[in-house]
């Protein structure tokens, strides 16, 4: 495996960053939601809201050599927006973005996580020791709240 590394994103991210996420909520979520609602949820990502996000919250970026891999952040005590990029889901990078998340949440004293799950991703969370609150939904579809205490 080539070099990873994990590091802060800043505005200079927001296309490269926006591409990702766009790309693989196309990939990994269409068997559990419609054309109506990957596209509602891609609009949410384009380049000026994620500029925003960069600005208001913790968002990490891991790097596999030079190529933009998977994503994290954190703002207040939600987990958001975690994705990786489809070719190296299911290598550990998504957990260890997880815990790199949790670890700084606790070092801001954060005593419990939460976050908005696809239906894609509720059993990976549920994994990872997250809690199934509820079932929400959006307009751009269901949703599941879930939570983690942080010790």
């Amino acid at each position: 495996m080539k070099s990873l590394k994990i590091r802060q994103a800043t505005v200079a991210d927001v296309v490269p960053l926006s591409g990702l996420i766009r790309r693989t909520i196309r990939v990994s979520n269409s068997k559990d939601y419609d054309q109506k609602s990957i596209d509602m949820l891609c609009a949410i990502f384009e380049s000026e809201p994620v500029a925003g996000r960069i600005e208001n919250e913790l968002i990490l970026l891991c790097f596999m050599g030079t190529e933009l891999v998977g994503t994290v952040g954190l703002r207040d005590n939600y987990l958001r927006s975690m994705f990786v990029d489809r070719g190296y889901q299911g290598r550990g990078l998504g957990k260890m973005l997880v815990s790199k998340i949790e670890e700084e949440a606790r070092q801001r004293a954060i005593p419990e996580m939460m976050l908005h799950s696809s239906l894609t991703a509720r059993e990976f969370y549920l994994a990872l020791g997250y809690e199934f609150v509820e079932l929400q939904t959006y307009p751009e579809g269901p949703f599941v709240l879930m939570r983690k205490p942080l010790e």
